[in-house]
């Protein structure tokens, strides 16, 4: 939204994962005042319409809604996830899912599902503006983000897809990514967590559930894309996609999280899915009322060949793809130029021929990679760096430093060479030991432009989520708790009652 690192517009980490201390720090504030300028008020001032649906989440909820930052029309879900059939949160001991409509409070209508309704509401809004002026159009589906949802129609179509498992599709897809020419032939997985499972030991329910939760992975995107194609279709019907440059990214990395557990804690949450009312059988995953997750191992397969997945700084959490097309934009197939997030927002003012002060953004315009003037974004020297809560690297050129914290992490640095190594397999920096330390002092020099605050070796962002999400459960849920255990008591007594008049009677 911004063309900034994260850290410089106050966002360091997620809210959900800030302490009371972190706050204190300006890059940790989660609050944007009036005159943060994004794309949408850059592009409003050039004259452009500007719109946004779907997921926004930037900051507290109601906090920074995005009709206070440049966007004339805005349906949003603030700060959090929800279901895809209702404003359901999935999380437990969450009260409710809010979504804005230009910054007030609106409830979904019964027949929702997010990538319909979502690009419905955006086909609504590009039809009642000026069909004489531009526009610019965020379309930020939930799709695929917890809880994976979509009707059986789509899952059913992947019966059997999945069958084999994660282990055996996660080395048919390296070969796959290698013969598109995705990555080089020197590519190698890296080894499973400890953590994840062998779908070997799985029982055959187990692996039966399992395959299904992937069958829905893949039809909700399936779903996503037939609704995409008909916002294309849209725009072509109306006379608009000659004059329109279309760009689509992914979340960063696939997402891990699960939805069972192994003892108490998998019995605190089956009973959080009786209050709440989820039907988690296996007949109605993906439909409403389901709490669906992949689980990581099958984060991993769709990471592959890359390590990890969504939250670490490794390339399974920082690499994903961005397709683009369009006026001005070259049919050239697979580019493996990098960009950064943050090159969007110049990108894309250069490519609508808004003047703009290349040196206010961390990103860049990467839009004569884009047309074809240029195999490159960056040279060989230049550096660009991600941080979120411990987990950060720093990137230049071919080479890669980089950290992951707890519970997947150590905090260790490595170095990587990702021309031959994208898998991030061996771990070069005793034999590069200049270029190493060149590259932490690089780092260095980011972490304290933008602002990023250096978390401690026993600090981990997930166990402050979890922290949290306990006490929000113990919140919410003490009524239900009291009554449980009033209920034993209760029946406790009367047992004792029942067996004190027996024994009474039989000594009689």
């Amino acid at each position: 939204m911004t063309g900034m690192d994260n850290h410089q517009v106050g966002m360091g980490t997620l809210v959900e994962s800030t302490t009371d201390e972190m706050r204190k720090f300006p890059a940790y504030s989660m609050a944007w005042e009036d005159d943060q300028e994004t794309i949408a008020t850059l592009l409003s001032d050039a004259g452009y319409q500007t719109y946004v649906t779907g997921k926004w989440g930037i900051g507290e909820v109601g906090g920074n809604l995005p009709n206070r930052f440049g966007f004339d029309r805005s349906f949003v879900m603030d700060a959090t996830g929800g279901g895809n059939y209702d404003a359901k949160p999935y999380l437990p001991g969450s009260h409710s899912v809010e979504w804005f409509e230009d910054g007030r409070p609106v409830t979904l209508p019964e027949d929702w599902y997010s990538s319909r309704s979502l690009v419905d509401k955006m086909i609504e809004y590009i039809d009642q503006g000026d069909s004489e002026e531009p526009f610019y159009a965020f379309l930020a589906l939930q799709a695929l983000h917890m809880p994976i949802q979509v009707s059986a129609e789509y899952t059913d179509r992947y019966n059997g897809v999945f069958d084999a498992g994660w282990d055996v599709m996660r080395q048919q897809r390296l070969e796959r990514v290698k013969s598109l020419g995705l990555v080089p032939d020197t590519t190698t997985l890296a080894p499973q967590p400890e953590s994840h499972r062998a779908w070997d030991d799985l029982t055959p329910k187990e692996r039966k559930v399992s395959a299904r939760e992937m069958q829905v992975n893949a039809g909700m995107m399936e779903n996503a894309d037939y609704h995409i194609g008909r916002l294309i279709n849209y725009l072509e019907t109306q006379g608009l996609l000659e004059n329109t440059i279309i760009m689509i990214a992914s979340d960063n990395g696939p997402e891990s999280a699960m939805t069972s557990f192994e003892g108490p804690l998998n019995i605190a949450l089956d009973a959080v899915k009786i209050i709440e009312r989820f039907d988690t059988s296996y007949e109605n995953l993906g439909e409403p009322r389901s709490l669906t997750a992949i689980g990581p191992e099958w984060a991993s397969v769709s990471a592959t060949p890359f390590d990890l997945y969504k939250f670490y700084a490794s390339e399974g959490g920082l690499r994903v793809p961005l397709v683009v097309a369009g006026p001005g934009i070259a049919d050239s197939g697979v580019e493996q130029a990098p960009v950064h997030v943050a090159d969007i927002t110049p990108t894309l003012l250069d490519a609508a021929n808004v003047d703009y002060d290349p040196a206010a953004f961390y990103g860049r315009s990467v839009l004569p990679m884009l047309a074809g003037e240029t195999d490159m974004t960056r040279d060989g020297d230049d550096t660009f760096a991600f941080e979120v809560s411990g987990n950060a690297a720093l990137y230049r050129g071919q080479w890669k430093i980089t950290r992951n914290a707890p519970p997947m992490g150590d905090s260790q640095w490595r170095l990587y060479d990702l021309s031959v190594d994208p898998g991030e397999t061996t771990d070069l920096a005793g034999q590069n030991p200049e270029l190493f330390e060149s590259m932490l002092a690089e780092y260095q020099a980011y972490s304290e432009t933008v602002g990023a605050i250096e978390l401690g070796p026993d600090d981990n962002a997930l166990k402050v989520v979890n922290q949290k999400l306990v006490n929000n459960m113990l919140h919410k849920y003490w009524p239900h708790a009291t009554g449980f255990v009033l209920a034993v008591l209760l029946a406790l007594f009367l047992l004792f009652k029942l067996v004190r008049g027996l024994s009474r009677r039989a000594g009689a």
